[in-house]
């Protein structure tokens, strides 16, 4: 008489939680990696970048300047900025511009 072979799936089993022969579900095996790994899995999201939100006009007027050379479009931009802030609509709260280059200081480290 021949021998029967035995699957090699038939004593699986994760822990003495479940009967040998039954495979996890998806959240058991879930969570059983979450316990051996500590890396966190990254959040997908859904940023559109900056530019987007200009006008045409505007967003062309960057891409053109950077074209020329004048550095990347987030360096045109920053100078615009900089500009706009220190000339046509200087900032007055200094305290409250204090308080939130603090925060992004703290989020840079």
């Amino acid at each position: 008489m021949a021998k029967k072979k035995r699957s090699r799936t038939s004593d699986f089993s994760l822990g003495k939680q479940l009967p040998k022969g039954s495979l996890p579900s998806k959240e058991e095996i879930d969570a059983t990696v979450s316990k051996v790994s500590h890396v966190d899995t990254p959040k997908t999201v859904k940023r559109i970048p900056f530019t987007t939100a200009l006008t045409p006009a505007n967003r062309a007027a960057l891409e053109t300047a950077s074209y020329d050379g004048r550095g990347s479009v987030a360096d045109v931009l920053n100078k615009a900025l900089a500009h706009y802030f220190s000339t046509v609509a200087p900032v007055h709260n200094k305290e409250m511009e204090a308080v939130f280059l603090k925060i992004y200081r703290s989020k840079q480290k």
